[in-house]
């Protein structure tokens, strides 16, 4: 199954990214589904200590459209390799939000740091036109 088609079967009715408006409730439902892990991981393990300045922060990123990136994505005339590096990036952090609930406060540090990896991923694919996607 392609990363389209596996995030379909994760967010039904997962639009594409055909358009602006079906790309702006891509991003929403990407970062609604990673809130929502995350949310249940910070009420599940309550207090995160030293960490908690790390989690809320990304669990802002996860709330709030990045508009200096979004704007670019929303009106870029995509490719299907960007469409496919985009829908990959996707699914990268759909996966890790399906990960939350084996994450403990050991392994919070790393879980954190692989999230705001994915969503840089994600942000960089988003202000990279498909010329120059590498």
């Amino acid at each position: 199954m392609d990363a389209l088609a596996t995030l379909r079967s994760k967010i039904p009715g997962f639009p594409g990214y055909g358009d602006a408006d079906a790309r702006r409730l891509c991003d929403e439902e990407v970062r609604a589904y990673l809130g929502e892990a995350l949310a249940a991981l910070g009420t599940r393990l309550g207090s995160v200590g030293a960490l908690s300045e790390r989690y809320e922060s990304t669990l802002l990123r996860a709330e709030f459209i990045n508009q200096s990136a979004f704007r670019v994505f929303e009106l870029a005339d995509l490719d299907d390799a960007h469409i496919a590096a985009m829908a990959a990036a996707d699914l990268a952090v759909l996966e890790l939000a399906d990960r939350a609930g084996a994450v403990d406060a050991s392994s919070l540090g790393a879980y954190l740091d692989s999230i705001n990896a994915a969503i840089d991923e994600r942000e960089r694919l988003m202000k990279t036109s498909s010329s120059t996607l590498t």
